[in-house]
């Protein structure tokens, strides 16, 4: 992998904004079954949101991902209390079995990306969308949400998020000092977990775990 700096792109929207409002569903307490990736053993991953989570700690209004939380979002299920156990456990079983059968990896974190309420590493690998779309239709067979076809998947590693309008030259510039080069993860972790965000950061119980190889 060419160890240049990773280019930047920023999207389309007129300011930056707080990612933390409620969104329809939740508050205080809810817990969310969902399907991310996760990263218990990338060290360099890890290595490199480190650096960034160095320099972005420096940013008013912009709320870092601690290493131990990040994660790459797949595909919702629903509530917590929407499920009985063997219902749930039926649905794992079917998402494992198809992850088995699906080369996902590896990962190549290759650019930043700015959006309106936060900046992450975006994701390129061979295999995640068409392991994306089988979990959504198991999803939606279990009783969860219905695939929207107009959805696009931007699969991505939030390193922060944004508590309010910032600065986006500061932003700018605390980015150029974490000088984040591309990365590759052979082995991330598709995990099932029970979400939640009570506190201006994204923290979880994992209930289902597999590793994902090619």
């Amino acid at each position: 992998m060419p160890s240049h700096p990773v280019p930047r792109q920023r999207g389309t929207f007129e300011r930056t904004q707080n990612h933390w409002w409620w969104r329809e569903g939740w508050g205080p307490g809810t817990r969310y079954l969902t399907w991310h990736l996760s990263f218990e053993g990338a060290t360099p991953l890890h290595e490199a949101a480190q650096r960034a989570c160095e320099a972005l700690s420096t940013v008013p209004g912009v709320d870092v991902v601690p290493v131990e939380w990040l994660h790459l979002t797949m595909t919702g299920v629903g509530h917590s209390d929407d499920f009985d156990s063997s219902s749930l456990k039926e649905h794992v079983d079917s998402v494992l079995s198809a992850a088995s059968r699906t080369s996902v990896i590896p990962l190549v974190f290759d650019r930043l990306f700015i959006y309106q309420e936060g900046v992450c590493l975006s994701a390129t690998s061979p295999g995640l969308q068409e392991l994306r779309t089988l979990q959504s239709e198991l999803v939606s067979a279990a009783g969860g949400p219905v695939p929207d076809p107009d959805e696009v998947f931007y699969p991505h590693v939030s390193l922060g998020y944004f508590s309010r309008e910032i600065s986006e030259e500061a932003l700018s510039d605390a980015l150029d000092l974490a000088d984040l080069r591309p990365v590759v993860v052979a082995s991330p972790r598709l995990s099932l977990i029970e979400l939640g965000r009570d506190d201006r950061v994204y923290t979880w119980r994992v209930m289902a775990q597999q590793d994902l190889r090619s």
